[in-house]
């Protein structure tokens, strides 16, 4: 698979823009540009627009940066016990395969 085989989509409806920059993710498995994220989440209560989950907890959405930099990757799971970062790899490796290969 290349590099632009594997891009990120936008999950909003209209738009399935191959995302950079910074995006949006949700507890329920999407992902989105950062304009219709800022759009729709800006709202109360917030609903993903992929599934129409209620996203209600504090960490049900999150806005990330795609490409951090190398001082972020160097310090962001620091002082974590092996297992948390394996945890925390092995969901963000979920996330993504379930991205690029939809059920």
């Amino acid at each position: 698979m290349s590099v632009c085989e594997d891009m990120l989509l936008c999950n909003y409806r209209k738009c399935r823009v191959k995302l950079s920059g910074y995006a949006w993710v949700t507890a329920c498995s999407h992902i989105f540009c950062d304009q219709h994220g800022s759009g729709e989440f800006s709202r109360s209560p917030a609903v993903c627009p992929a599934c129409n989950s209620a996203l209600s907890g504090k960490l049900d959405i999150v806005r990330t940066e795609l490409s951090p930099s190398e001082e972020h990757k160097a310090m962001v799971l620091a002082g974590l016990r092996p297992e948390t970062v394996l945890d925390i790899s092995s969901r963000a490796l979920a996330f993504w395969t379930y991205q690029v290969n939809p059920p």
